[in-house]
């Protein structure tokens, strides 16, 4: 956890910020698979193209 124990959440906050936490978490673990696999440029660009189908299902 990067946040500490003591600070003052409101209820939810500490949900929210876990959760960002681990997506985090797991993009930068995709990433570097993803990188040591197949090489920079291929990564980048499926990192792109799955930002934009993310950004298409919220719409």
């Amino acid at each position: 956890m990067l946040f500490s124990d003591n600070v003052n959440l409101r209820p939810g906050e500490q949900h929210a910020i876990d959760t960002i936490q681990e997506q985090l978490f797991l993009a930068i673990l995709r990433f570097g698979v993803a990188t040591s696999a197949s090489g920079l440029a291929p990564s980048l660009s499926m990192a792109q193209s799955q930002q934009q189908q993310q950004q298409q299902q919220e719409q």
